[in-house]
């Protein structure tokens, strides 16, 4: 393997990629928001715990709550007020209570909670199944690296990036400048290339189409900037 796949092959594949990923996990395919959660592990860590504990016994939030709300409110949610200042509330007819509850009628049907559909994300997978994301990210560009025979130490980022940038220690600069820009706007818009030009556009989100025209808009911008300082 020593040339890329053709375009005709690689979009296809791609959208299927970003679409069925979508599809299958509610999930977006993203990149930063995946590293983000990385600069803040334990944080991470305590609301996975929390979530555990949630679903092992439900109890035992149910009573978590209650004595939430006795400490918030000062009385316990079954008990009511002796007395109160100020003019009475109005109540409801006593007739009203007499038909919900007469003998066979109708019991009233409680809300019923439902998932939210549609566009909704599905709940945050936990932190190691993002880190088997990172690493599975990682080991595939290495896998392919080396199966077209391109992998290797280099100095800078060659010659096109030294010509129109730097190199060495000016380049290595330049790029953790960049990285910090990156960062600021992946977390100013929400989302990084991945998320909104592939995810987010594929799913025809207005946010997602804003934020890539204007990104990849910079991109070309300041492409031809460099160009015309070069």
């Amino acid at each position: 393997m020593t040339s890329y796949w053709p375009f005709w092959a690689t979009a296809p594949a791609l959208a299927a990629l970003t679409v069925g990923y979508w599809i299958l996990l509610r999930r977006p395919l993203g990149v930063s928001g995946v590293l983000a959660r990385f600069s803040r592990v334990r944080e991470e860590l305590e609301v996975d715990r929390g979530f555990e504990a949630m679903e092992a016994d439900p109890a035992a939030l149910e009573a978590a709550m209650a004595a939430m709300t006795a400490e918030a409110f000062g009385m316990a949610p079954e008990e009511e007020p002796s007395s109160m200042e100020g003019p009475a509330l109005p109540t409801a007819p006593s007739s009203m209570f007499e038909a919900a509850t007469a003998p066979g009628s109708a019991p009233v049907d409680s809300p019923v909670f439902e998932e939210p559909r549609g566009r909704a994300c599905a709940s945050t997978p936990a932190l190691g199944e993002h880190a088997v994301f990172l690493v599975a990210l990682v080991a595939g560009g290495l896998l392919a690296a080396l199966l077209r025979g391109t992998f290797g130490v280099t100095a800078g980022m060659g010659q096109g990036f030294a010509r129109l940038v730097a190199n060495g220690p000016a380049g290595l600069a330049a790029l953790a400048g960049g990285g910090v820009l990156v960062g600021f706007g992946t977390a100013l818009c929400g989302g990084c290339t991945a998320g909104h030009g592939l995810t987010g556009c594929g799913r025809l989100m207005p946010g997602s189409l804003l934020s890539t025209i204007v990104f990849f808009g910079a991109a070309v911008g300041v492409s031809f900037l460099l160009a015309g300082l070069a």
